[in-house]
């Protein structure tokens, strides 16, 4: 009796360690994809990942003396393979941003009309940087921040272990230009890698 207890408290441990966020290219990667992956994991990445946008040097000059410059956040994309719940992903980058107090968003009302006028509907991507501007102007928006996921791998003892890699980029929507960028990474499931 005592061995089996043992036996289920270390495979309760050894499980438990299992379900390891990666919210860095640069952090240590875990040497298989989590078997328990669950929208947890890429909705970690996003906070995580506008986290680091709204600590960074670059917001900190934006934002500086109380200014709080209006920003649209941009569906993130699916570039990877299989579904991913990127409403969930833009929604989780929405509500820090709004938390933080740093940034105005652009009303969804407001997102809606320009989105008619210019004939997009909400999945439709932009075709070039010129667009998105174009977009985001006509939004009042003087910050577009936007995104996508994808699929990438990591050797590990001559196998392939596949993750989801998320890359996000605030643009200056005057100049064009990108203020910040970065990427993290959330391991993928077994389901998710099948086909990959």
């Amino acid at each position: 009796m005592k061995k089996s207890v043992l036996t289920l408290l270390a495979a309760s441990l050894l499980l438990g360690g299992c379900a390891q966020t990666i919210d860095s290219v640069n952090s240590h990667l875990p040497e298989t994809p989590s078997v328990n992956f669950g929208s947890n994991d890429l909705n970690n990445t996003a906070s995580d990942l506008t986290t680091k946008m709204l600590s960074s040097p670059a917001v900190s000059s934006i934002t500086a003396g109380g200014n709080h410059p209006i920003v649209i956040v941009d569906n993130i994309q699916n570039n990877a393979s299989g579904h991913v719940d990127t409403k969930s992903l833009t929604n989780t980058i929405k509500s820090k941003i709004s938390r933080s107090g740093k940034f105005n968003l652009v009303d969804k009302s407001r997102v809606d009309a320009v989105r008619k006028q210019m004939n997009f509907s909400e999945n439709d991507r932009f075709v070039n940087q010129g667009t998105a501007i174009q977009f985001a102007k006509m939004t009042g928006a003087q910050y577009m921040l936007y995104g996508h996921v994808s699929n990438t791998s990591k050797s590990e003892d001559g196998k392939n272990v596949p993750f989801y890699k998320m890359t996000m980029r605030l643009m200056d929507t005057n100049s064009g230009s990108i203020e910040w960028a970065d990427s993290g990474l959330a391991p993928k499931s077994e389901s998710d890698s099948q086909g990959w």
